[in-house]
């Protein structure tokens, strides 16, 4: 999951669990009080919100290293490790002591802002573990990757609702400030609605309008109508973030469901096809509780099927085909970049296409294929339907292996599109 969304969920943590007594603002006849909360609330919502990023330290150990693998050799490795968290919790709750003194924040307990960040740590290895990116969760003790599945990479539902309580929340802490801030963030997070729309369509997973004006009516409700009778000022930021973290633990526990309803789907596409399935994934697409592809790693290539839960009925299909085996490409095969990218591939298709002179080798994984891809990816004698709407995008994570006429390599590399 992104970055920015493990940062929107740490707070929500913090602000639920570890903020401290909280009192609501109220309503008292004409008298209008403000939220008060407590001492150390600051510095136990910053510790969570720290602790819940931290992991994704490692992105910039690539860019140190001059490593162009690191994304796939480095990225949720040590630093998302459910062995080393105890160990990053207490370094952060170490280095975190001094310097709330310094700024002058009353900060809790040793030992609680210790459980602080391991909470938010174990946040944001759960959430990237529901993905289907993969995350190396025992590592340095062994160095799998496993992937759960549930939810996109991106999913912006679990994003809006994190964000949405604490806005929420915000809007009721001062009674005389209520209407021109709910009015603003449902604003806000309508315009956030419809730019998750744009985007999504931009980049090939395009969904139907209706979900981002549904999604405004649902935050139009969540602000508007607590404030019927005083209800939510009576509300405390704390119960508001609770429900919130109630709200992901259902949409997740949906999403876990929908996964295990799309995998039988998958099954049951291999079965239709008579393939012979060496391996098999289903894997969300916006949005994740009802938009899904199935993927089926056979001794020829890959199949490529995406279909709506819980219907279940294939949409598109597309076939990726492997090129035949050669020299070359058994040469290909023992480069440590290659075997690196086939480490955490998943379902890698190989291709084989001359460039000039050149012979070029490309190893694509079709996870992260979006819509349709570059026909000379794709199966030209394979059926071919694309989903209205669905513009077609190049395919992302293609290493590359060139070889010059003598059969030596000239460069190797992930392939930049023009």
């Amino acid at each position: 999951m992104d970055t920015i969304t493990h940062g929107i969920i740490g707070a929500l943590t913090g602000k639920a669990l570890f903020a401290g007594r909280d009192m609501p603002a109220g309503v008292r006849g004409n008298e209008e009080s403000r939220a008060i909360s407590s001492a150390t609330a600051r510095a136990a919502i910053v510790a969570c919100t720290l602790g819940s990023m931290f992991p994704d330290v490692d992105i910039f150990a690539g860019p140190l290293a001059h490593n162009p693998l690191a994304i796939m050799e480095w990225h949720r490795n040590i630093t998302h490790s459910v062995l080393l968290l105890p160990v990053w919790a207490l370094l952060l709750a170490a280095v975190s002591l001094p310097l709330a003194g310094w700024v002058k924040w009353k900060a809790p307990p040793f030992l609680t802002l210790f459980a602080i960040y391991a909470t938010g740590i174990a946040t944001h290895i759960f959430l990237d573990l529901i993905t289907s990116f993969g995350t190396i969760v025992w590592s340095p003790l062994r160095y799998s990757r496993p992937a759960w599945d549930w939810v996109f990479i991106v999913d912006l539902t679990v994003t809006g609702l994190a964000l949405a309580p604490q806005l929420i929340a915000w809007c009721y802490r001062e009674p005389r400030w209520f209407w021109p801030r709910a009015a603003g963030i449902w604003a806000v997070l309508t315009a956030g609605a419809f730019g998750a729309f744009w985007l999504a369509a931009s980049q090939g997973y395009g969904f139907p309008v209706p979900v981002a004006v549904g999604a405004s009516a649902i935050f139009a409700a969540a602000i508007f109508l607590p404030a019927a009778q005083g209800t939510g000022f009576r509300w405390t930021r704390a119960n508001w973030c609770r429900a919130g973290l109630a709200l992901i633990c259902g949409y997740i526990s949906l999403a876990s469901a929908a996964h295990h309803r799309a995998l039988i789907d998958a099954s049951r596409f291999a079965d239709a096809q008579h393939l012979r399935v060496k391996s098999l994934a289903a894997l969300p697409l916006p949005p994740t509780l009802t938009h899904w592809e199935a993927l089926v790693s056979t001794p020829g290539g890959v199949w490529r099927a995406t279909f709506h839960e819980p219907a279940g009925a294939v949409e598109t299909t597309q076939f990726f085909a492997n090129s035949a085996a050669g020299n070359l490409v058994d040469e290909a095969r023992e480069l440590h970049d290659v075997q690196v990218f086939l480490w955490f591939a998943r379902f890698p298709v190989w291709r084989v296409h001359q460039r000039g002179n050149e012979t070029v080798i490309g190893i694509s994984d079709v996870r992260f294929f979006r819509a349709n891809v570059p026909e000379e990816f794709a199966d030209p004698a394979a059926p071919k339907r694309s989903g209205a709407g669905i513009r077609p995008r190049r395919a992302g994570f293609t290493f590359e292996v060139v070889f010059n006429p003598e059969g030596h390599v000239v460069s190797s590399g992930f392939r930049e599109d023009p």
